[in-house]
């Protein structure tokens, strides 16, 4: 770029100065920042005013002079120059992207870092091999492996697929974190924290276009309906839209396509599990649900030297489990085309969060009327605002208040105990109305 700049600008004068004079640097204006990115020695991108651009540039020999016969100095030339030909819409680091100037979406835009992508090597790796088993002693390793794959492949080649995102659940310092932080390395070492953005505690999300892995760990989260809905939200947004929309605040929003991979990591305890949203069917296959065992870690961890010396091993064996890595292929029945790799939820955990779901709790109050005499024996007919006014009627109004907090909320549960339950919940539509038969609970087995 500076050498189609020079050429559009008048050359700046030359003198016999006392001390070697900067080359033109690469010049990019920042429309929306209204100031300007160059490169400083070590060629990293950095932003300066338009007061430190002028004294940059007449280090390199343009004169702030206005000559006879000319309307502005070649200093100011330069700047006109690159404000109108070499503006940028948005400059910054880009998840995906080697740094320098890129078309996107119909704009230009500066990329100013790049990912720091490990090379894959020949050999072995021993501590990171056994880490991995001991936390997934069956086929879920195949499944946390193959997303792996997909993604550190995808990133080095410069694609923009799609992948679902990895819940890791386990105990209490079962290395789910340790394995996130794996993650952040093999993935070019950029890591940011979506999690309020994600459950629509905020509306700005810049910061995690600078990051190829956006993780979620010990959280705040919230077990709230709403925060649950917009989580599943985001989920299926990040994980299959390629274009994204950058907010920073105070500044206009910008379409931008970032490579992402999301992970999370919880303890499986049902408090914790219910952070997770409802797995309907547009969610199922955008999340793999896996359960990370406790066992022993493959090396020493007692002490603050022992558990630093594990560390760096396993980041030594990085190269050589990429290699392993990129030579291994993912099993046929295994593949998906959409995402390369099929997905997979952990039943015990898939069990939890199905008996969390609020159907099911939807399901409980319904067989408490018919328990108390509310519903009749025979079974029950009515539409969702019928029944939503007797459930919130009822003794246990508090509950259905709680469950039916939001618009629709009871169509679409009784939908979900529709395909779940098709023998206790139909919908049923005649000439004059859209409603639902309820059918009671089977009754007891006889008592041998």
């Amino acid at each position: 770029m500076s050498e189609a700049l020079q050429q559009q600008v008048a050359q700046p004068e030359q003198s016999a100065p006392s001390a070697p004079r900067m080359e033109t640097p690469e010049v990019y204006y920042d429309v929306g920042r209204k100031d300007y990115w160059i490169q400083n020695t070590r060629k990293a991108w950095i932003t300066v005013n338009e007061t430190g651009l002028k004294r940059q540039m007449r280090d390199c020999g343009y004169s702030a002079k206005v000559h006879d016969g000319e309307r502005v100095s070649d200093l100011d030339q330069f700047l006109n120059v690159v404000q109108r030909e070499f503006d940028v819409a948005y400059a910054g680091p880009l998840a995906g992207y080697q740094k320098g100037p890129v078309e996107m979406c119909g704009q230009r835009i500066l990329v100013t870092s790049s990912p720091k992508l490990i090379t894959p090597l020949s050999g072995t790796c021993p501590v990171f091999t056994r880490l991995l088993q001991n936390m997934f002693p069956d086929i879920q390793l195949i499944y946390l492996i193959s997303w792996l794959k997909v993604a550190y492949e995808s990133l080095r080649a410069g694609h923009r697929r799609p992948g679902q995102v990895l819940v890791l659940a386990g105990e209490r310092n079962s290395g789910k974190s340790l394995l996130q932080n794996l993650i952040t390395n093999i993935l070019g070492g950029r890591v940011a924290k979506p999690y309020r953005y994600m459950s629509g505690r905020t509306a700005f999300n810049a910061e995690l276009f600078g990051a190829e892995h956006l993780m979620i760990e010990d959280e705040a989260a919230s077990t709230n309906i709403s925060a649950r809905r917009d989580f599943g939200a985001r989920i299926k947004d990040f994980t299959v839209n390629t274009v994204q929309s950058c907010h920073a605040k105070n500044r206009q929003a910008i379409s931008l396509e970032p490579f992402w991979r999301v992970s999370v990591s919880l303890n499986d305890e049902p408090e914790n599990l219910l952070i997770l949203p409802p797995f309907d069917e547009s969610l199922i296959d955008k999340v793999i649900l896996l359960k990370v065992s406790k066992a022993p870690l493959p090396m020493p961890t007692h002490t603050q030297k022992e558990r630093e010396e594990f560390l760096q091993t396993l980041c030594a064996e990085l190269p050589a489990f990429l290699g392993l890595l990129t030579r291994w292929e993912i099993p046929e029945h295994q593949k998906c085309e959409r995402f390369g790799v099929r997905h997979f939820h952990h039943p015990e955990l898939l069990e939890a969060l199905n008996d969390l779901a609020p159907e099911t709790k939807l399901m409980a109050l319904i067989e408490l009327a018919f328990q108390e005499g509310t519903f009749a024996e025979s079974g029950f007919d009515a539409t969702a605002e019928q029944l939503q006014m007797l459930l919130l009627a009822s003794p246990h109004s508090c509950e259905a208040k709680r469950l039916l907090d939001w618009t629709n909320a009871l169509g679409t549960y009784l939908g979900r105990l529709a395909k779940r339950h098709p023998d206790r919940v139909k919908y049923i539509r005649t000439s004059t109305a859209r409603a639902w038969r309820l059918e009671p609970p089977p009754p007891p087995p006889p008592v041998e």
